[in-house]
């Protein structure tokens, strides 16, 4: 179904709740034109030229929107403006976000298959706020780089893996011969074999240390940067919101003989502080949702890493199976080959359960802790004492009118 077939589902008459006019429970309101009988809020009206918004945050910075009257970024110092066109501006973010309709069924979808629940959620939150682009951005490149690094890290680990194994079968192979052409003896050369064997563990072992150090620098790096990014934008978020909330009280004195130019610009205030709030609980969702996708991408990964791990020794042992034993040396060569086929093994296990990737290294580095949550903003009881007051005001500014009669 398009979008405009929703439209004009959304405008149609409403049908009877028994399939006649006069079966108990009907309502003669369902009767008239939806759109007559409750007119959408300002913002809310169905748009066909609806930009489709981005299964994932954009990378880079640009205007947040360019239609619908949203053509700019705000800048901090727009938000208490008095200038109608900033108050305009702002307020035509504040309605994209509460006085949108929710698409049951999203106007950018087509007949194939429906989009994943966390594609379908990025864009819910990519069209209704623009304004925090770009540390979404930020957070989905974030999830990406992760991702990235555990696909390398695990591909070297198996590279690593599958080199060490074919060092180990060269020097089972050809190193007593080569060896023992050196050294002039069969036994010295047979003893270097094996000593090459233990080098061969001892690099492997060096090598991935060294790699895995780097990796887990890097991850805890990006962390720790991702971090500071989010606590220095919830703490804006949050000084906004603390001014919003103040400057209802304060306005008092600029319109002391304006109570409808007071009460403008309070329910502007008020929308303005709500709106905050949602901002920082939808950062807050966006954040949980890049990382759930960063936790099922390891699980998967985790998975391929206990298959291909295996695979890689299985291979490894038919080909070295097949190898055929050096004539005159088919002792010594079954000899190393057991040798090999232990140390490969001990390769194999080290390769799947050493240098993982740290389960709390992420959730440690993050440190969200120290950042500013949305249940700090405690937004319907900052929204709720400011009506409190409002009316304790009005009473008491009725009783003194009274009394002063």
């Amino acid at each position: 179904m398009s979008h405009d077939d929703h439209s004009q589902a959304h405008h149609a008459h409403g049908a009877p709740l028994d399939g006649g006019h006069g079966g108990q429970g009907f309502d003669a309101r369902l009767s008239a034109p939806l759109g007559d009988a409750n007119p959408p809020p300002p913002g809310a009206a169905d748009h066909a030229e609806r930009a489709i918004p981005p299964s994932g945050p954009p990378r880079g910075l640009g205007p947040s929107r360019s239609d619908e009257g949203i053509t700019r970024p705000i800048s901090d110092s727009d938000y208490f403006s008095t200038d109608p066109a900033v108050v305009a501006n702002i307020s035509a973010h504040i309605d994209e976000y509460f006085n949108q309709p929710l698409d049951i069924f999203p106007f950018w979808e087509t007949e194939g298959k429906p989009d994943r629940f966390h594609v379908l959620f990025a864009r819910q939150i990519e069209e209704r706020f623009p304004a925090e682009q770009d540390i979404r951005s930020r957070i989905h490149a974030y999830g990406r780089t992760v991702f990235r690094a555990l696909c390398v890290h695990v591909a070297v680990k198996r590279l690593n893996q599958a080199l060490a194994l074919v060092g180990l079968m060269l020097l089972a192979t050809f190193g007593p011969t080569q060896f023992a052409q050196w050294t002039g003896t069969n036994p010295m050369g047979l003893a270097l074999a094996g000593g090459g064997m233990l080098l061969v563990l001892g690099g492997f072992w060096a090598l991935n240390a060294i790699l895995f150090i780097q990796y887990r620098f890097r991850l805890e790096n990006d962390s720790y940067e991702l971090s500071r990014e989010i606590v220095q934008r919830t703490r804006e978020i949050q000084n906004l919101f603390t001014n919003a909330r103040a400057l209802s009280d304060q306005a008092e004195t600029q319109f002391q003989q304006d109570g409808k130019g007071w009460g403008q610009r309070a329910m502007f205030l008020t929308r303005l502080t709500m709106w905050l709030g949602a901002r920082m609980e939808y950062l807050e969702k966006h954040v949980q949702m890049e990382l759930w996708r960063v936790r099922r991408e390891r699980y998967w990964m985790r998975w391929f890493a206990r298959l291909t791990t295996p695979l890689v020794l299985l291979v490894w042992l038919a080909v070295f199976a097949l190898e055929p034993a050096p004539e005159g040396r088919e002792a010594a060569f079954r000899g190393l080959q057991a040798v090999a086929v232990l140390i490969g093994g001990l390769v194999t296990w080290l390769s799947y359960f050493r240098w993982r990737t740290p389960v709390t290294a992420i959730q440690d580095k993050l440190g969200v802790d120290g950042w500013v949550r949305y249940a700090s903003l405690d937004v319907d009881n900052a929204v709720g004492e400011q009506v409190r007051r409002d009316k304790e005001r009005l009473v008491e500014y009725r009783a003194l009118t009274r009394g002063g009669r």
